[in-house]
């Protein structure tokens, strides 16, 4: 079944043009400032409720968009906006050494927002060969409660890369390959 427009509620069709933000799918002229009704096409203030103004209607107003870290109004066209809130981005740091997040990839952990380096350090999980903690994203192999890169789960016997599920585990609990068990 084909999805629909959150603002007009219309079936998207084939050849149908869509701008997506937050997840939610709009025709692009469906994608519209709520002052001027104007299809929005370059950058634009999110008022809550899926209600957004075009940056010069934003510069009319009197509504002025305020950081949620600072309470200071948010003037520049760029900001961040995190769980739905806007915030300058030098506000936007790293919940551990403060660093600004910007436009960096960033890692939440108990709903805060880590670098990558932060998180890493202090909350992933790590390798039970190699001792190295797992990036965000990567790929592991999980035996018990044990974790791998999949470059360190190999038989000990001939040191392949186990990269199937058919594997054995021998009664000295190392891990064996199909050809060598």
């Amino acid at each position: 079944m084909a999805s629909r427009c959150t603002f007009c509620e219309k079936h998207f069709v084939n050849g149908d043009k869509k701008s997506k933000y937050n997840d939610l799918e709009y025709h692009q002229k469906c994608f519209q400032c709520s002052t001027c009704h104007k299809q929005i096409t370059q950058s634009f203030y999110n008022l809550g409720n899926n209600e957004y103004r075009c940056s010069d209607c934003q510069t009319k107003s009197s509504d002025v968009v305020t950081c949620t870290q600072c309470s200071q109004p948010i003037t520049e066209e760029s900001y961040i906006e995190y769980k739905d809130e806007p915030i300058h981005a030098d506000c936007f740091t790293c919940h551990s050494c403060s660093e600004p997040l910007g436009t960096m990839l960033y890692v939440e952990h108990e709903n805060q927002p880590y670098c990558i380096s932060c998180h890493m350090s202090q909350f992933a999980q790590s390798c039970a060969v190699c001792g190295r903690a797992f990036p965000p994203g990567i790929s592991t192999r999980r035996y018990e409660n044990q974790y791998f890169h999949i470059e360190c789960f190999r038989c000990f016997n001939c040191g392949k890369i186990i990269l199937s599920k058919n594997y054995t585990v021998n009664s000295e609990q190392q891990r064996l390959c199909d050809q060598c068990s």
